[in-house]
């Protein structure tokens, strides 16, 4: 990888400067040369090519079919074939580079034996193993297909329970057209999967986009219930809490992250409170008949349904947040045997799992913003690094967002309530905010011990524990 004199990229989002640049050796198709390439700030194992690169050796991509073609000859066919391509789970299409190894600054020229072997980019962050291969394809109708390929649970249809029976209805949003065309696919793909249908109701909830990380535009379809959210009924089903979940890793060993696609569309709503889920945009009034995101109750509906199928069938090697399953075990035979209950059990109550989201037979694993690995636990890499890069606050509401952030991790600061007391200072009511040196040694403080990535032991009971007692804070009180 080579510093070069960068160069800023205007995007929807801002800008990004690219100061750095990598050679590759480039094979597609009858394409067998060296590149060299701008890196992005980001760890996806992919490549991108320009038009210019594409139409030059007139490579095409059909998404639809999947398929990389060059002057019509589709370039995956005999690796395909080589895979049986009849079975979609078994091949992903990918690109094969190799970095170059650079003899100058330049790296202008290098020879094949310069060049590293090829690696394989697929999707898959790592590959999996034969056992887990050999699972999933026995249970490959656990894994939907699509987002909109969701199982209904076997329970009975949820209640939507209102404190009033006047009804909400709101007009819908004003959209784009780039942004009507994409809700209107969105309902359409809804309709075909019966997770919606067309309505008359009296109540709507107006619709809108919102940004969607992974695919880096507005395409994630949100229907605005606040209006409807102020008349449901709370449930007071008990949220998991996180120590509870991580005490029970203790004498983990093997670990699986299993995420249930679309969770809470699993969950069918009973047919009188169809209606009260209605949503309208530019185009027409509809109305869910499965659970959908945004009303208030769902997170309770939903962990309480999940938690009643686990307790069921009595499952004492899994435990669930919401729609992610983390699945642990003491060794590896036995973790093999518990992934493959898993399964049973979610074709028995027509439960989907979302396979890209899945990470299988892990020794250490990201699961609520934490890594566990073997009876330990430290902060999630990805959140420190966020914390890392914060800068001091200039104001009451940066600051909160700050300590909000830390907080999650206190119990890994030692000494945290005194460390962050100048802070709170600045959260008192009445108080100018001023930023002082105090105040900038607490927050380099917290940041720092934090960044040193501190790991805790997870709570054994068959360990001895001793307690330590100051006997001079004991307070004697008499029987009389």
């Amino acid at each position: 990888m080579t510093n070069v004199q960068g160069i800023v990229v205007q995007q929807t989002r801002g800008t990004i400067s690219l100061t750095k640049t990598c050679t590759f050796s480039l094979k597609i198709g009858t394409i067998n040369k060296n590149v060299t390439m701008y890196v992005l700030d980001h760890t996806l194992p992919y490549i991108i090519l320009g038009m210019p690169e594409l139409s030059k050796y007139d490579i095409t991509i059909d998404c639809s079919k999947q398929k990389i073609c060059q002057n019509g000859k589709n370039l995956n066919k005999s690796q395909n074939d080589k895979n049986h391509s009849n079975d979609k789970n078994k091949q992903n299409i990918s690109l094969h580079i190799s970095e170059c190894k650079q003899i100058n600054s330049h790296c202008s020229q290098t020879t094949e034996d310069q060049v590293n072997p090829p690696q394989s980019v697929t999707e898959n962050k790592c590959e999996l193993r034969k056992e887990i291969k050999d699972i999933i394809k026995n249970f490959d109708s656990v894994f939907s297909k699509d987002k909109y390929d969701v199982g209904a649970l076997r329970v009975e249809p949820q209640r939507i329970v209102l404190n009033s029976d006047l009804p909400v209805s709101l007009r819908p949003y004003r959209t784009s057209p780039v942004e009507e065309q994409e809700i209107k696919s969105q309902v359409e793909k809804l309709l075909q999967a019966g997770l919606i249908k067309e309505s008359n109701s009296p109540y709507s909830s107006p619709v809108t986009l919102a940004f969607k990380r992974d695919e880096g535009k507005k395409t994630r379809l949100c229907i605005d219930f606040r209006k409807l959210n102020a008349l449901c009924k709370s449930d007071s089903e008990p949220l998991p809490l996180m120590d509870s979940l991580l005490d029970k890793l203790s004498k983990a060993k093997f670990f699986s992250s299993l995420d249930l696609a679309s969770g809470y569309w699993h969950v069918p709503i009973h047919p009188k409170d169809t209606e009260k889920l209605a949503f309208c945009t530019n185009f027409g009034l509809y109305e869910w008949c499965r659970l959908p995101f945004g009303i208030k109750v769902a997170p309770a509906i939903f962990n309480r349904l999940i938690r009643r199928i686990l307790t069921k069938y009595k499952i004492d090697f899994a435990c669930n947040y919401f729609d992610d399953i983390i699945v642990y075990s003491s060794s590896e035979l036995e973790h093999w045997k518990h992934l493959k209950t898993i399964f049973e059990i979610c074709e028995k109550e027509n439960i989907k799992l979302k396979l890209t989201k899945c990470v299988f037979a892990q020794t250490k694993i990201s699961f609520l913003g934490y890594e566990i690995e073997q009876g330990k636990v430290s902060p999630n890499n990805a959140n420190i690094e966020t914390i890392k890069k914060l800068q001091p606050p200039t104001n009451v509401k940066e600051l909160q967002r700050f300590l909000g952030s830390v907080n999650v991790y206190n119990k890994f600061i030692p000494q945290y309530a005194k460390l962050r007391y100048p802070l709170n200072q600045l959260l008192k009511k009445d108080v100018k905010f001023n930023w002082t040196n105090e105040c900038q040694d607490a927050f380099d403080k917290l940041k720092e011990t934090l960044t040193t990535k501190p790991v805790l032991n997870l709570y054994n009971p068959d360990v001895t524990c001793l307690a330590f007692i100051i006997l001079s804070l004991l307070v004697r009180v008499s029987p009389f």
